[in-house]
């Protein structure tokens, strides 16, 4: 079973996916923030208040999901991720002993540079003196990077921190995300001034889905 789920965290195609997840998502995030609100307020069929108000909620709520994902990933999900796997693959050689996820990335960011920038570069001080790849390596981690031209990289904890990336991004935004904004959207829209009745409440969901089947047809077409 183990031997199955590093071969999925190590595969190629998976790590060069999940690396662009939290970019993908951010990006998106901002967009949706400002897109949606933009193509409401378009929508000339409903009558501006109950655009204003749908428009202002669609961004709140997007901006509400760019915060989660900002501050939960790397501090909640990235950073336990890694301790649980580094825990649980103790003294394994794919595996250094790494302070924390970020000493891990600050790592792979200089393992990736030429050997004359590694030289003096800030984020060298942030890696540990005594951290070697395992106790048969003569060398530190740190004088590889000095050393070589290729220092040693690992896969595998690229691998876990990718993984806690995509499903913090699951649990944030599919589920805190909807959880928190039906405690903080609305009392945000009272003191903005935007009270609504049920009646143009449900305006703002047919904005909201009329806006949402435009998307969906837009990326069928494409496909």
């Amino acid at each position: 079973m183990l031997d199955k789920v590093a071969n999925i965290l190590l595969n190629p195609q998976f790590v060069n996916f999940a690396n662009n997840t939290k970019y993908t998502v951010t990006t998106e995030s901002f967009f949706k923030a400002t897109g949606r609100p933009a193509a409401i307020m378009l929508d000339k069929k409903v009558d501006i208040d109950t655009r204003k108000y749908a428009a202002t909620k669609e961004g709140l709520y997007q901006t509400l999901c760019v915060a989660i994902y900002l501050t939960m990933i790397p501090f909640i999900f990235q950073k336990y991720g890694f301790k649980f796997a580094q825990k649980f693959m103790k003294g394994d050689k794919d595996f250094p002993a790494f302070k924390d996820a970020k000493e891990f990335l600050n790592y792979e960011k200089l393992a990736k540079m030429d050997l004359h920038e590694r030289s003096g570069h800030k984020l060298l001080a942030k890696i540990s003196d005594t951290l070697k790849a395992n106790d048969d390596d003569t060398l530190t981690l740190k004088e590889h990077l000095l050393k070589d031209e290729k220092p040693p990289k690992f896969p595998f904890p690229k691998g876990v921190i990718e993984l806690s990336n995509l499903v913090g991004t699951v649990i944030g935004l599919a589920w805190i995300a909807s959880e928190l904004s039906n405690h903080i959207l609305h009392p945000i829209m009272d003191v903005l001034g935007f009270k609504q009745d049920a009646k143009n409440n449900k305006k703002v969901d047919n904005v909201s889905k009329n806006e949402l089947n435009v998307n969906n047809k837009k990326l069928e077409e494409v496909a």
